[in-house]
């Protein structure tokens, strides 16, 4: 209360000095008014210096700065009403705040309080959810409390949260136009009445989730991007029921799980969201940020941004998410100060077998190799959705993180090797289920680029394309004898994919890592991330799909895809989410092992039962083949003579003794991998990334961990609970 005094009375612009000293003397100028801002914990020290202004009921203006308590105090006014203004922009040296006030599409005007209001966290809450250390400040004062935010300050307001109601109590609602004031004048109405106020400004903060930018892997990206390429499988604001009828929409974004409402209505309001799409419930690892440094959304303001939405940005849809009709591609891209997040859907859940995933013709990429005709379409649809958005929001800070699930993997790989020569080397890339995109030459021209391709043990598309996609489909027969030529019931399909696979021109790219169930039929959330090396292993699944899938006249039967293996929820986000506890708990517990005892003997186990069935493997004879062939139908065999026959036979038999020598080296290498896995040493940073080393990180895991949907994964992940995390 014994702040010192401020600034007296300043006359409007065009009166003399002398007559502003008269006004000072009015007899009728006998009030006063102080008031401080105060952050949520009830400190002034974030407002000191902010300028502000005052306009009294006799339309005089008053200017001044607040102290470095954020307190001023303004005397000789007239008794009534006066209006707060703190309207000077932003000035100073943050590269971010610059960059967003400055750019070219969607200017953001930025203010000093705005800024001022980011760089506090959230104040403690009680339990109905109301700040206190304020309105304590305010008792102690003996002050008038209220509660106000940015948007009561600024002129432009389009880019900020939507008003609190339930921030109360709120300075009173009176005309502006009693000082003389047009209302949608920024500012607050106060009385000046020899009063003090305590005004608490709403810290202006958002929820990120935590993405390393390390290109490493760590099992919480692996967790974090499982979850947004579930997500990129939900509508930006409400579903559109098919693509001819798809029309982009204007906040507020209000369906649960959608794209917009996660990203404004919840992380943009400090509201932790559990639902994506239909996936969840899953809880993010984040930390509270300024709001301008959250996973923006452009604001929706259309008397500010005519040229936007002349140029077909007219709704923050429009920005930030691509349904594109032509190509069945659905994919979103937001970003912060740091990284550029891009997501990209290929086809829908579950269903692998539509037009364009079957249209496995190469075309040329970018002059580097060949790739896949219809992801790469695909991608044709996501580059200039993508080289729009950096064009505008790009700098050289950031960096550029990309994920995918299954058809949609493929497309972000793609796009990312794009993005890798076009944009920027500072590009990461995390895929799910993703088959093969293109063929040796794309493979090794893309071999800088950082790929972390994850697999789940019985999803098959990861081993696609099948050779009867590509353009000689009919002319890969040898595969389809072995379904005919060995007595052994599963090996059989094993050998028969992998024939075909042999010889196929597409190839993998990236650092495979693959979740294999500690038992046979286990479910996602119990499987264990490792890599075997071994194509048997990782073929596997593939191979028996490939085994079961008949012909319809002379084309391959289109056979949906079910199961929860190949699921981006029920597969890899839940088995992801699983693997970022369990390694955790190996740096708290083991010594940073990344198997168990009992663990290794599962795999184990797994691992022999393969290599005795291959071991067991013997051809029927050829009159058992010619047989088998007669009956089955098969167009693949229609018109072959006996000769003919007997060519195809001798050499899938031939191809198959051969592939069988090779996966028992590579089985048995496998085996000594698994070994040495198990020596690996997993670290904080193969767990967290580069937030490994934040004092923070502790407190914020064990927080997340002890929610109950975690505990529940920790149960079949075989973790036991720890309070509170050791490495911080």
């Amino acid at each position: 209360m014994n702040a010192p005094f401020t600034q007296i009375a300043l006359s409007d612009s065009g009166m003399n000095a002398s007559l502003s000293s008269s006004r000072l003397n009015c007899p009728l100028r006998r009030e006063w008014v102080s008031f401080r801002l105060v952050d949520e914990h009830g400190s002034g020290l974030p407002f000191a210096g902010l300028a502000y202004q005052l306009q009294d009921s006799l339309g005089q203006r008053y200017t001044g700065a607040l102290d470095s308590d954020g307190y001023a105090r303004v005397e000789q006014l007239p008794c009534g009403l006066i209006v707060l203004q703190l309207l000077d922009s932003y000035v100073g040296s943050d590269y971010w705040y610059a960059a967003i006030s400055r750019r070219e599409k969607f200017t953001l005007p930025l203010t000093a309080l705005q800024v001022a209001a980011e760089q506090v966290p959230s104040g403690p809450r009680r339990t109905d959810g109301k700040t206190y250390l304020a309105e304590a400040r305010a008792s102690q004062e003996k002050a008038r409390f209220f509660r106000v935010e940015v948007r009561d300050f600024a002129k432009a307001a389009g880019h900020l949260p939507e008003a609190d109601k339930t921030w109360q109590p709120r300075p009173p609602a009176i005309p502006k136009r009693n000082v003389g004031l047009p209302e949608e004048q920024p500012g607050i109405v106060l009385m000046a009445e020899s009063a003090h106020y305590v005004l608490e400004v709403k810290a202006l903060r958002a929820y990120s989730p935590l993405f390393s930018r390390d290109k490493d892997f760590c099992a919480l990206n692996a967790y974090h991007l499982a979850v947004m390429s579930a997500f990129v499988y939900a509508p930006f604001s409400k579903e559109p029921g098919s693509f001819e009828r798809y029309e982009s929409s204007p906040p507020p974004y209000t369906s649960p799980g959608s794209i917009g409402h996660v990203l404004q209505n919840q992380l943009g309001r400090l509201v932790k969201p559990t639902q994506f799409n239909a996936a969840g419930p899953y809880h993010l690892l984040c930390e509270e940020v300024p709001y301008s440094k959250r996973l923006e959304i452009m604001p929706y303001d259309p008397e500010r941004y005519v040229t936007e939405a002349e140029e077909g940005w007219k709704n923050p849809e429009d920005v930030h998410f691509l349904y594109d009709k032509d190509s069945s591609t659905q994919a979103f891209i937001t970003h912060n100060d740091k990284i550029v997040l891009i997501s990209v859907r290929g086809t829908q859940e579950m269903l692998a077998d539509t037009g364009r995933d079957l249209d496995a013709r190469q075309v040329p990429y970018e002059g580097i190799g060949q790739a896949h005709r219809g992801f790469h379409g695909g991608f044709l649809a996501v580059k200039p959705f993508v080289e729009r958005y950096l064009e505008a929001f790009y700098t050289a800070e950031h960096t550029l993180i990309v994920c995918g699930h299954s058809l949609g993997g493929a497309i972000a790989l793609l796009l990312a090797e794009w993005l890798r020569r076009k944009w920027s080397d500072d590009v990461q890339l995390y895929t799910y289920g993703a088959p093969r995109a293109g063929d040796r030459a794309f493979v090794q021209a893309a071999q800088a680029l950082t790929h972390h391709r994850i697999v789940n043990h019985d999803d098959p598309i990861p081993a696609l394309p099948l050779p009867w996609m590509d353009a000689e489909w009919k002319l890969a027969l040898p595969g389809t004898a072995l379904l005919f030529s060995s007595p052994v019931a599963g090996i059989v399909l094993l050998l028969a994919g992998l024939v075909n696979l042999h010889g196929d021109p597409y190839e993998h790219h990236g650092e495979q890592r693959h979740f294999m169930p500690r038992k046979l039929g286990g479910g996602s959330e119990a499987a264990i991330l490792w890599q075997p090396g071994c194509a048997l292993i990782d073929e596997q699944t593939c191979a028996r799909y490939m085994g079961e899938i008949a012909l319809d006249g002379d084309m391959p039967e289109r056979v949906p895809l079910s199961g929860a293996h190949h699921s981006s929820d029920s597969g890899y986000a839940r088995a992801a989410l699983t693997t970022l506890l369990r390694w955790h708990d190996s740096v708290e517990k083991r010594q940073g092992a990344l198997f168990t005892d009992s663990e290794v003997r599962d795999i184990h186990a797994q691992v022999k039962d393969v290599r005795q069935l291959l071991e067991s493997w013997q051809p029927r004879s050829f009159n058992e083949f010619r047989w088998k062939v007669r009956r089955s139908g098969d167009m693949r065999f229609y018109g072959k003579s006996d000769l003919e026959l007997r060519a195809i036979y001798a050499d899938a038999l031939q191809k198959g003794e051969q592939l069988r020598n090779e996966q028992e080296q590579a089985l048995s290498r496998a085996q000594q991998r698994l070994l040495a896995q198990a020596a690996r040493v997993v670290t904080p940073r193969s767990v967290l990334g580069e937030f490994a080393g934040r004092a923070d990180v502790g407190e914020l895991f064990a927080q997340w961990q002890t929610l109950k949907e975690h505990q529940a994964a920790q149960k079949l992940a075989g973790v036991v609970t720890k309070t509170t995390p050791s490495y911080a």
